[in-house]
């Protein structure tokens, strides 16, 4: 089991060289005249693979081999499901680069819409026959999946303005934020939390009672939360929704401190590096949940969903920072970059860098945009972090496919979890 699983998560490091050489490539393409590169078809293949290449692959993977019992996640059906999705994913990958939305790439979009589809009902048929896990793993993880399925309205949105040669503008945008936001603040949020408390219960370690309060809360919170960014449609039952939403983050963020504090004083996390990397994780999460609160005044809302560097920065920030830094954390502490009993860490170190100087650049831009102020020495800065993250995303995929990782590591961290 641990063999597959290894072999997944190097492919998704393989996926992230990618989906950080499309960053690259499109941040080259606003300095410097590429006639054969059409920006928005690279944005297309950047955020469809980032999200599915990546981070979504190897969130089922943990999922997988994480949530549910051994006997369940070795059936081979989860190795085709695993295949579907990593197909459907570079095609893609190798064709919204060079036809944008057509035919094809909408083939495979919809492709991958359906594996998630077939992952999720043997999911949740595996789940009634898995041995009782802690109710708030199941829940935790009965509700990503479902954001998961959720998110598909969003595609099938646009595919539907794409096909039918739609100009509904309405549509669009709510096409994409509700796909956003099932993925943000439901899949990709509650997958890690699944993750990590089933980590906490298999080292032998009790849930403190906020976790229970905390991981309900984050759950109430996802429906009405997705009002926050329909509020432009003005009716006043999305405030209404949108303003429940916001008291059940705020109640969640604070029941979330005592878990943290409490998740710090224990072993769940011990590897030094991955602790460093756990903790920029969930300080992110909890900066991310109260940013997503201050959307509700509107000038604030319109002036984030208006500037575009404000966006990009909030849309990086959960995935690198929240999410890509917790899946480091535990591949750190699985020992998969463990070489002759030591660490290999530049790789981290440089993805790392790539990540706070393009979240600090972007942050920075979107405030002088707002303040009339913006230089286009910024678009050169976020050039090179992007360099940054590229080489960053490539060193860490070398790194994990040339270290081997010795039988006496994989045998601690069998036992460990």
């Amino acid at each position: 089991m641990q063999k597959d699983k290894r072999f997944w998560i190097g492919l998704g490091l393989l996926n992230l060289g990618l989906v950080a050489m499309f960053g690259l490539l499109m941040r080259s393409k606003i300095l410097f005249s590429i006639p054969f590169l059409d920006y928005r078809n690279l944005l297309s293949a950047h955020s469809h693979f980032a999200f599915s290449g990546w981070v979504g692959l190897v969130l089922i993977v943990f999922l997988i081999y994480d949530v549910m019992s051994p006997g369940l996640a070795e059936k081979k059906r989860y190795q085709v499901v695993l295949w579907g999705l990593e197909i459907s994913s570079l095609g893609m990958a190798f064709t919204f680069p060079f036809t944008g939305y057509n035919a094809v790439s909408i083939f495979f979009s919809s492709a991958y819409i359906l594996v998630t589809y077939v992952f999720g009902w043997l999911f949740f048929k595996d789940l009634r026959q898995q041995p009782p896990l802690h109710s708030v793993v199941r829940w935790l993880s009965i509700g990503a999946v479902v954001s998961l399925l959720l998110s598909a309205l969003g595609p099938l949105g646009l595919s539907y303005i794409l096909l039918a040669k739609s100009g509904n503008s309405l549509l669009y945008r709510d096409s994409v934020y509700t796909f956003l936001h099932f993925q943000y603040n439901g899949f990709f949020t509650l997958s890690v939390f699944a993750v990590f408390f089933s980590r906490w219960i298999r080292k032998g370690l009790s849930l403190p009672p906020a976790a229970t309060r905390f991981s309900l809360l984050l759950l109430a919170s996802v429906f009405p939360a997705l009002f926050l960014a329909l509020l432009w449609h003005n009716q006043i039952i999305f405030y209404v929704l949108a303003a429940l939403g916001c008291l059940c983050i705020l109640a969640s963020v604070i029941y979330f401190f005592p878990v943290f504090k409490k998740s710090a004083a224990s072993n769940i996390i011990d590897q030094p590096l991955a602790k460093v990397f756990w903790t920029a994780s969930f300080v992110s999460f909890a900066l991310k949940m109260l940013l997503t609160i201050g959307t509700i005044y509107p000038p604030l809302g319109h002036a984030v969903y208006g500037a575009r560097p404000v966006i990009i920065g909030f849309l990086h920030l959960v995935f690198l920072a929240f999410v890509s830094f917790f899946l480091f954390s535990v591949f750190l502490e699985e020992g998969y970059f463990h070489r002759h009993k030591k660490i290999v860490a530049f790789p981290f170190y440089l993805f790392g860098t790539g990540v706070l100087a393009n979240e600090s650049l972007l942050m920075i831009q979107g405030l002088e945009i707002l303040f009339k102020t913006n230089s286009n020495v910024y678009n050169w800065l976020l050039w090179g972090a992007a360099i940054l993250l590229f080489a960053g995303a490539l060193t860490l995929a070398a790194a994990f496919h040339f270290i081997k990782t010795s039988k006496k590591t994989e045998a601690r961290f069998a036992t460990s979890v």
